[in-house]
């Protein structure tokens, strides 16, 4: 696949007046271009998160599940690129909405990202059930159409089987973390029961893909 440049911030401090470039595109000014791809990706972590957080803990265990599953399936290397960067909306630099896919998407955008990666980057995992939750499903669907083909699958089962300190889980156990972070009624963990049954759909179809032998 070929490398694409993105222009990172010398700062990763988005300031309040540059939030509306970023939401429609525009690259933020006084920025320095970059290549972005797996190893980029896993740079630009290490920038806006913190050494040691869970973020990027969790960050970088969804790519290196996402390179398992691209060798064994035979996906390009955008599918562990989107894993590692799949969370950036949490970072400082981009949060505005309280959206993490929708804020990390526009925050990618905003670097020169290419709609192929910041698709993906918005709508991982069933993000329309929170978006619709925060009332922003308009928002997110008019500025990121929804991915076609498998790699948005394969990049929900690789965040929905990894721990928040970035190891391989079962999704019994994440959906159990995730309901032990958030009280009953929060936004999230309403959003997650709403999901649940689709991403275990999800789950178990990309599990008997990678149960299959290699042709």
């Amino acid at each position: 696949m070929p490398t694409t440049v993105l222009t990172t911030p010398r700062s990763t401090t988005v300031r309040r007046a540059d939030r509306h470039d970023a939401a429609y595109g525009e690259p933020m000014r006084g920025n320095t271009p970059r290549e972005i791809d797996p190893a980029g990706a896993q740079a630009l972590l290490a920038e806006v998160f913190d050494p040691g957080s869970d973020r990027l803990a969790h960050s970088l265990g969804v790519g290196r599940r996402a390179e398992h599953v691209a060798r064994a399936l035979d996906r390009p290397a955008l599918l562990v690129t989107a894993a590692y960067l799949h969370d950036v909306g949490y970072a400082a630099a981009a949060r505005d909405t309280g959206l993490h896919q929708l804020d990390g998407a526009r925050y990618l955008r905003s670097l020169g990202a290419p709609d192929a990666l910041t698709g993906l980057v918005a709508h991982h995992t069933s993000a329309t059930v929170e978006a619709a939750e925060r009332g922003l499903d308009h928002r997110l669907s008019d500025e990121f159409p929804e991915p076609s083909g498998d790699l948005l699958d394969l990049l929900t089962y690789c965040d929905i089987t990894t721990s928040a300190r970035g190891d391989a889980v079962t999704v019994d156990e994440r959906f159990a973390h995730i309901y032990d972070r958030y009280p009953p009624g929060h936004l999230v963990w309403r959003s997650m029961q709403h999901a649940e049954p689709g991403l275990r759909q999800l789950v178990a179809r990309v599990e008997r893909r990678l149960e299959r032998p290699a042709p």
